[in-house]
């Protein structure tokens, strides 16, 4: 695992077996409202795949199309400098150029950057002395070797991942940032240069690094593990990663330089094995376990596995988002396919929140009337919203793609392109990016769209989601895209039903899969809240909710 671990503090380090053990179409992402492609392309989504992993492998089970970056880890130094023999890494367990050249051709025809990742958590026996070899007298070499490597292997940058007691002592030398500001002189325009970094004093890059990075990945996890950590505690908590992105604004790193690191994997305490990948926990524990953090009891001396479910992630992208400018995994092999895919939940909340305030902002689309496409992309009219049919060319295979556009037409004064009516706020929350919930599970839909609804509602279930802001005070209108063969209830509440907002009955519309809409007004004054659904009544599915100002 590459990653600051809290132990670093007493100069102790994960062990290789342990990293061992923790990893036991096209999807072009568009706004359809204001939000320009150049904005999505500032969202990062940035994976990393340890070459100990079989690097083909891993590439060809993750859907490219959810990332933007992709970091190869690690590469090191010979004592020499050297990072190439014979065309090959000297020291990147397990990856052959071969790999290299695969992995990166395949990521680059899904319009994925890739990078290589120097150094980690771990330095490993094939490696050079990394104090050394950054001395003045010997700086150069091992800069000009980088480069070239990067250069061979048609890279889109490097990521610099040197970590606790390494790095310390390089930085205590004075030479850290003179490093990385050579690299950052010798790329080529365009390349990028990143870093990942802990959050501890002595694991973080110094501030006077920061300028020369295009953005930083905080590795916000690892506060306990196996030989470290306080007993009981949990090793990513939300509450850490709220900590972590505070730390680095105060040391003055902006907003659009900020990635939120996010594990995808935990660790087992008294009874439990040493360290479990996502897949692992879901396999063992079951899909429940995806929607939780803890498996067990989480305690001093207790019995407990840690992690981050669904949930988590999700509400931790979302926190990514608001304060900085994308999310870091570490990393891709410990995912599991299928509905409980925790890639898939990031770029769903991604999606979410990107459609969400694009509609707040711009109100209706200038695209609405007479035109079938825009910039190429084929505009259809379904159920009362618009949906946009993106290809994008640059992708292999060439495969269409459906994304919500949550402004209904009714609110844009018709089908108009010159119509200046628009809606006040109008805001479409996908029921499934809840950041909270009690009792329900998710599946596929096949209500207009695609994607995943929430199911399995019985009576006092509840799913909540956070940070929704109301710009101003008034009535709304919600709307809820409900499915039920009985018929049911539900009620919306905000923060955690402090304020309740009314209940809606819940039809039958005849199946699981059956979908309608059925709505109330509502009084809500201006704020940000958790919004809250509870079901009084269970036995029905939900798609989304929309609220829309009267």
């Amino acid at each position: 695992m590459r990653t600051h671990h809290q132990s670093a503090r007493k100069n102790q380090f994960i062990s290789h077996s342990i990293r061992q053990w923790l990893g036991a179409s096209s999807l072009g992402l568009i706004a359809l409202v204001g939000l320009s492609s150049v904005a999505q392309a500032q969202t990062k989504v940035v994976g990393y795949i340890p070459s100990y992993k079989n690097m083909p492998a891993v590439i060809d089970r993750t859907d490219l199309s959810k990332l933007t970056h992709l970091n190869l880890s690690f590469l090191n130094p010979n004592a020499s400098g050297a990072v190439t023999s014979g065309g090959n890494p000297v020291c990147m367990e397990g990856a052959s150029a071969s790999d290299i050249h695969y992995v990166v051709n395949k990521a680059h025809q899904a319009g994925v950057k890739v990078l290589v990742s120097v150094a980690g958590g771990v330095i490993p026996a094939c490696s050079g002395n990394w104090q050394t070899l950054l001395q003045p007298a010997n700086r150069a070499t091992l800069v000009n070797n980088l480069l070239q490597f990067a250069s061979t292997f048609n890279l889109d940058g490097l990521d610099i991942d040197i970590e606790g007691v390494v790095l310390t002592d390089i930085d205590n030398a004075g030479n850290y940032t003179p490093f990385i500001q050579a690299l950052r002189n010798g790329l080529p325009a365009g390349k990028l240069l990143t870093s990942a970094t802990a959050s501890y004093v002595g694991g973080m890059v110094p501030v006077s690094s920061l300028p020369y990075f295009d953005f930083v990945n905080i590795m916000s996890y690892d506060a306990i593990g196996p030989g470290w950590g306080q007993a009981g505690v949990e090793h990513s908590p939300y509450s850490m990663a709220v900590s972590d992105i505070n730390i680095w604004k105060a040391r003055g790193l902006p907003k659009s330089k900020i990635v939120l690191g996010v594990p995808f994997y935990g660790y087992g305490f008294n009874g439990y094995a040493a360290a479990y990948d996502f897949a692992s926990i879901v396999g063992q524990f079951g899909s429940g376990a995806a929607q939780a953090d803890v498996i067990g009891t989480r305690c001093a001396g207790c019995s407990y596995v840690t992690y981050n479910g669904i949930p988590t992630i999700r509400a931790k992208t979302q926190l990514a988002l608001q304060e900085g400018s994308g999310v870091m995994i570490w990393e891709l092999s410990q995912d599991i396919a299928g509905a409980n895919n925790l890639l898939a939940a990031i770029r769903t909340q991604i999606g979410n929140t990107g459609s969400s305030s694009s509609s707040t902002a711009t109100g209706c689309p200038a695209w609405v009337s007479g035109q079938n496409y825009i910039a190429g992309n084929k505009v259809t009219y379904q159920g009362g919203y618009y949906i946009a049919e993106y290809d994008n060319p640059g992708y292999t295979p060439n495969v269409s793609t459906y994304f919500w556009e949550p402004i209904a037409a009714s609110a844009c004064g018709g089908t108009s392109s010159s119509s200046s009516s628009a809606a006040a706020f109008t805001r479409l929350i996908q029921a499934e990016a809840y950041t909270a919930m009690s009792g329900v599970q998710l599946e596929n839909t096949t209500d207009a769209g695609g994607g995943q609804n929430v199911g399995w509602i019985d009576a006092n279930d509840w799913m909540a989601h956070a940070n929704i802001n109301f710009p101003s005070s008034g009535t709304y209108k919600v709307e809820y895209r409900v499915a039920s063969p009985s018929g049911g209830s539900l009620s919306l509440d905000l923060n955690a039903g402090a304020i309740q907002l009314g209940q809606v009955n819940i039809p039958v519309t005849g199946g699981w899969q059956t979908w309608t809409t059925v709505s109330h007004n509502v009084s809500i004054n201006t704020g940000t809240y958790s919004v809250g659904i509870f079901a009084p009544a269970g036995g029905w599915n939900i798609n989304w909710i929309k609220f829309t100002k009267l």
